[in-house]
């Protein structure tokens, strides 16, 4: 290889890394759960610890699901156990539509798997500094919930 072709090579080496790593969302948090058999249990909670140390900047809190495009409900229930640093402890419930009434999925689905990004809140800033829990615990009639494969937590910054 001449000089000019081992530079040119080398530009685009260097130009490629670069793209490629500037690529993706920036993250602050994430925690991934991989439920065994495609399968959510009540015994199986999704938890979820982090540290907030600068209460100034602001974020989006999101749920990633993703799950089996024969998944047999059009939504999903479940419970939000939020635990503050100074122990306060907030539930909420949440009902994620996955599909709409015509049974078209929300999301994205490649084959046999769906993703669906949930917003859970968008544009918010944690008010104290501190370790905070947050808990998604499945909430449906069944206590063994199929075609759930894997739930994603992140924390976004706005």
């Amino acid at each position: 290889m001449g000089r000019p072709q081992l530079f040119f090579f080398f530009l685009t080496l260097i130009a490629l890394t670069i793209l490629f790593s500037s690529c993706g969302e920036e993250v602050k948090f994430s925690n991934k759960i991989t439920f065994d058999g495609a399968e959510w249990t009540y015994e199986n909670p999704f938890v979820n610890r982090f540290e907030v140390t600068d209460t100034s900047h602001r974020y989006h809190l999101v749920l990633d699901i993703e799950h089996e495009r024969d998944y047999a409900f059009q939504n999903i229930y479940m419970k939000i156990h939020t635990r503050f640093p100074n122990d306060t402890l907030v539930t909420d419930m949440l009902s994620v539509d996955m599909a709409d009434r015509a049974g078209q999925w929300h999301g994205n689905c490649r084959g046999e798997i769906c993703y669906l990004r949930v917003f859970l809140q968008q544009n918010i800033s944690f008010r104290d500094p501190g370790e905070h829990l947050i808990e998604f615990e499945q909430f449906t009639r069944r206590e063994h919930l199929p075609g759930i494969h894997s739930l994603e937590f992140k924390i976004l910054p706005r």
